[in-house]
Parts: structure tokens; C-alpha cells; sequence
């Protein structure tokens, strides 16, 4: 049974303290009285049409993104670039380097297999087939990662991958599956040198194939991929992913398959250190600018790309050494800069994928207006996944569409939305809705419901 609207006026804050809010009643939707945080306001004034609990420190889940992303556009501006680099120090005789060969990055959050091979390529066209020495990685732009304690049953699972500064296709190798007149079989994309795939598969029926893990099994051992199961002829072309490996043994293991696609020769072994000061560029690449990466983060809520992102924030600013301590510094001083309070901000990585991030929803929200005021509102907005369309907001709102833009945010006890609405007239709102409670999976209907409610007011007419 839905509870009676209540009077915000009369909301007691778990912390004891009354605060002031619109006159209005406010319908719950059978939410919890102490499980939601709003906070909506139109963008082209000071007003705020709803606060409730608005200035109680709550966790956002993946609604942390718009934080780091904007504080992203504001230090590093839409076009920054991560480069990749391939350098060494030793000479080059008859189309082999005659020593290490080091591989250095900044930490690019779509440094895809394709790019890798793009490196690989520019190494080719430089005249070198052979390497006589170690593949070298060097790890330096971050001095430290940040964590994201809490999530050991999680351990293994693609948006687990810890940021790194040669994250290699999001630390994830792609399965693609094959069933025509060859047969059912498996391969591996990218190939990982030393990975090997024991497939057992057999032709299954005429079933759809909606998702092919329905009808596979896989399983990691080691340096072992076993994959069985009856595949039906549908799920040709069909692809399932996994995470067989720690970061630097993965990255290690995709640059030695290209490598060896390539037929490039030699690589006598890994290692990891500092890039010699005199080493020379032998091969680079850049990322796809902010403004590119941001769309992909944000409306497919990548947890390795944020934390990335994070980090790189701290390795720009570089004030005291510590990346994960600079990247906290650069947010809290963008805030500063605006004149947003800090009061209630607490950060871990800065994707929401944390037991102990917290901010007050008038905190995003205030960061949500002065973006869509700012020089980089089409970029931001562009990120946001559109209702009823794309991303995580695919199944949702449907019926309101790309005038709703809204980033998810979901935890075990958190679900979360914020992002814009645009009325018929253009005008733009902000909503900030976040769910703290232990059933929040089963609340989410009444905090969509919270939603529509906060869009009605503003939308003359109704919708």
C-alpha cells in the first residue's frame, strides 16, 4: 500500500536536524521516509523546486561519475589525450632492437586490443621485426591506485578490473563464438600469448540465442580457458567475456599475442620499472579525446574507465605526488572554484564503485546546474544515457525519451538517478534522486515514480 504524502517541512534527517524545504506535499511512493535523497531545480535560476534530505551525505553509487566527469572537463578540457608509447634506448640492427623494449602509458580508459595492434603497426612501419630483449612495462603515472574495499565476493567480474596505466581492453578478453559449416568452436579476441582455450563443443539446436551464455559453460584454470556446452547454430558471431588475468599479466599477454599475429620475433621475457631517460620513441598513439571517452563511461557506467579517469585527474595536478590524494585535491578545488561546498564529499575512486563514497544530493546537484551552465553542458549531457534508448537507461522512461537524460547508479543497497530533464520550451531540470536502503532493488519503481512526480511539476501541461 502506497503511504500517505507527508508534508517535507515536517521530515525529521536522521542526524536529528530539521532543514527547509518547499511547502508541497511529497509523494513517496512507499519509499522509506529515511531511504531517499531529492534535490531538483530548474537550470536557469537559483531556485530549487524540491530538496528532501538534500544536505544528508549519502552513497551515489555510479551517480559519482558525473562528479569526476565534470571536474574532468573543467581541469582537462574535451579534447585532452592519454598517449601510449613504445620507447627504448637500445640500438636497432638489421630490423631487430638490440635490447629492452618499453612500454609506457598514461593510463588511456579505452586503450582497446585495436589500439594496441595501431601501436604495434607503428613499431612495424619503423623497420623492426624482432626485439632481442624483455617487454618492459612502465607503470609510473600513477603512484598508487585507488581501492574499492568491500567488493571481494564481486572479485573477478569485469567491473571489478583495477585501473591501470596500461589497462589493456578494459583487463576483459572477448570469446566469439562460431557455429556454421565448420562446426561450433571458440576463439579469442584479443589472442592472449600464453592463454590456451579447451573448447568442448557440440551443435545445439534451432533455439534464439539471445545470449550465448545460456548454452556454454566457462571456467578459468590457470592459464586455461575451458568452454563447453551445446551451441546452437544461432549463436554464431555471438561473443561472452571474461577476466582470466591480473592486469600486467594480461596486458603482457595481449601485446605478445598481436605481437606474434604481427610475426614479430623475439621478446625474451617481462618486466616493469622506470623508462630510461634516454630512451627514444619508437612507436606512439593517442586516445580518443575526453569528449569521446566520456559517452562510453558514463552511459555503460565503466567502472575501470572512471577510476582511469580519476586517476588522471591526479597525475595532471601532480601537487604533492600522490595520485590518488591529488586526484581528491583536484575535485575539492574545482568545487571550491564554482563556490559548491565540499561539506559531506567522501571519495574513494571517484566511480561510485565504493561501500564509503558519500555526497550530499544538493552537492551533484549544484554541480549538475553549473554544468549545464557552463562551457561544456553539450559534452556532459552528450554522456548521459537517453531514456528509453541506450546505456543503462535503455528500459526505462521509455515512454518520456531523449528529453529525460538521467545517470544510473545501482549497489546492493543503493539505486540512484541523476541527470536532466529539457520541457517543451527548452528549459532544462535538475533532478537528483538516490535511494540508500537494503531492499533499494526492490524501491527502484518508486523512485522512477519520485521522478515522474518532480517532471510533472515542472513540465506545464503534464506529460
Amino acid at each position: 500500500m502506497r503511504k500517505p504524502k507527508m508534508r517535507q517541512k515536517l521530515i525529521m534527517l536522521a542526524s536529528g536536524m530539521l532543514i527547509s524545504l518547499s511547502a508541497h506535499a511529497l509523494d513517496l511512493h512507499g519509499l522509506p521516509a529515511q531511504s531517499l535523497a531529492l534535490w531538483v531545480a530548474p537550470v536557469a535560476s537559483a531556485d530549487v523546486q524540491t530538496a528532501y534530505r538534500a544536505d544528508v551525505p549519502v552513497n551515489p553509487a555510479s551517480t559519482m561519475k558525473l562528479l569526476t566527469s565534470w571536474v574532468a572537463l573543467e581541469r582537462l578540457g574535451p579534447d585532452f589525450t592519454w598517449q601510449t608509447r613504445l620507447m627504448a634506448s637500445a640500438p636497432v640492427k638489421d630490423g631487430v632492437l638490440q635490447g629492452d623494449l618499453w612500454w609506457v602509458g598514461e593510463g588511456d580508459p579505452r586503450f582497446y586490443a585495436s589500439r594496441l595492434s595501431e601501436l604495434l603497426t607503428g613499431l612495424r612501419q619503423r623497420g623492426i621485426v624482432g626485439v632481442a630483449g624483455r617487454l618492459m612495462q612502465d607503470r609510473t603515472a600513477y603512484s598508487r591506485l585507488s581501492q574499492a574495499d568491500g567488493f571481494d565476493p564481486d572479485g573477478g567480474e569485469s567491473f571489478m578490473a583495477p585501473p591501470d596505466p596500461l589497462l589493456t581492453n578494459l583487463n576483459v578478453v572477448w570469446l566469439r563464438f562460431f557455429n556454421d559449416a565448420q562446426g561450433p568452436r571458440v576463439v579469442l579476441d584479443p589472442p592472449l600469448a600464453g592463454v590456451h582455450v579447451q573448447a568442448s563443443l557440440t551443435r545445439g539446436g534451432d533455439e534464439a540465442c539471445p545470449d550465448v551464455r545460456r548454452y556454454v559453460r566457462m571456467a578459468v584454470t590457470g592459464s586455461d580457458i575451458r568452454v563447453s556446452g551445446a551451441l546452437p547454430p544461432a549463436c554464431d558471431g555471438r561473443m561472452a567475456y571474461l577476466q582470466p588475468l591480473a592486469p600486467e599479466t594480461f596486458a603482457a599477454a595481449a601485446f605478445r599475442g598481436l605481437w606474434q599475429a604481427q610475426d614479430g620475433r623475439g621478446l625474451q621475457g617481462d618486466g616493469s620499472g622506470k623508462v630510461p631517460e634516454d630512451a627514444r620513441v619508437l612507436a606512439e598513439v593517442s586516445s580518443e579525446p575526453l569528449a569521446r571517452i566520456l559517452p562510453d563511461m558514463n552511459k555503460f557506467s565503466s567502472n575501470p574507465m572512471a577510476r582511469s579517469l580519476f586517476l588522471t585527474l591526479g597525475r595532471q595536478s601532480a601537487q604533492r605526488g600522490d595520485t590518488v590524494a591529488d586526484a581528491e585535491r583536484a575535485v575539492r578545488q574545482t568545487l571550491a572554484a564554482h563556490q559548491i561546498p565540499d561539506q559531506g564529499l567522501v571519495l574513494e575512486n571517484g566511480a561510485g564503485l565504493s561501500r564509503v563514497e558519500r555526497l550530499p544530493v544538493s552537492l551533484l546537484g549544484e554541480v549538475l546546474r553549473t554544468a549545464a551552465r557552463g562551457p561544456y553542458a553539450c559534452e556532459l549531457m552528450a554522456s548521459l544515457p537517453l531514456a528509453g534508448q541506450m546505456g543503462t537507461l535503455r528500459r526505462r522512461f521509455v515512454d518520456l525519451g531523449p528529453a529525460l537524460r538521467l545517470k544510473t547508479g545501482t549497489l546492493k543497497d543503493v539505486v540512484a538517478l541523476a541527470g536532466y530533464w529539457q520541457r517543451r520550451d527548452g528549459q532544462r531540470l535538475v533532478i537528483v534522486a538516490v535511494v540508500n536502503h537494503p531492499e533499494a532493488a526492490s524501491l527502484k519503481p518508486s523512485l522512477d515514480a519520485v521522478v515522474r512526480d518532480a517532471i510533472r511539476q515542472f513540465e506545464p501541461g503534464g506529460i
